[in-house]
């Protein structure tokens, strides 16, 4: 009988299959997300983020004059002047915005990240790296449309030396 035991648990353990009976469960904490504020922050601030891409023109315009011209709190209130500067940099950080707004999102950013959390972080560095890649963009564009331009001023000035050719075949040949 206890050989037949023991080839009926080996052949269990064998086959792969579960204990006959259920362990505890055990929860297990992942340190990069930890719950409780940061949750409701992020929260918050996706909220904002939403917010911001549905607004209008004139709403942004609004919206970053009002917290531009909030005047910086003293040390106390460093995390609420860091708050108000990211949100101006979430704002700054329009699919519309100006090449100059996109900029000044850029230094914010840069400079208020180091002080945010983990998630924070991950959140303001996807517009940290659109914003940067908008710039990149706009660059480039630049640098075409002055080649553009300058292509066009080289074929006006061909045209003008074809015309005046013309001009002088014309003149020579009664």
């Amino acid at each position: 009988m206890t050989r037949i035991w023991c080839c009926g648990v080996l052949a269990l353990m064998l086959s792969g299959c579960s204990l006959p009976f259920s362990l505890p469960y055990q929860q297990q904490i992942d340190a990069t997300w930890s719950t409780g504020s940061d949750t409701r922050e992020l929260h918050d601030w996706l909220q904002l983020s939403a917010e911001m891409m549905d607004s209008s023109e004139k709403a942004r315009q609004q919206e970053v004059q009002q917290l531009q011209k909030m005047p910086a709190d003293s040390d106390s209130a460093n995390k609420e002047s860091a708050n108000r500067e990211l949100k101006l940099a979430l704002w700054l950080s329009h699919p519309r915005a100006s090449i100059g707004q996109r900029q000044q999102a850029q230094q914010l950013l840069k400079q208020h990240l180091p002080a945010v959390n983990t998630r924070l972080q991950q959140f303001f560095g996807a517009y940290q790296r659109y914003n940067q890649e908008l710039l990149t963009l706009n660059r480039q564009l630049a640098e075409r449309q002055q080649q553009i331009n300058s292509l066009t001023r080289k074929l006006k000035e061909l045209a003008s030396i074809d015309q005046q050719i013309n001009e002088r075949k014309f003149r020579e040949a009664p």
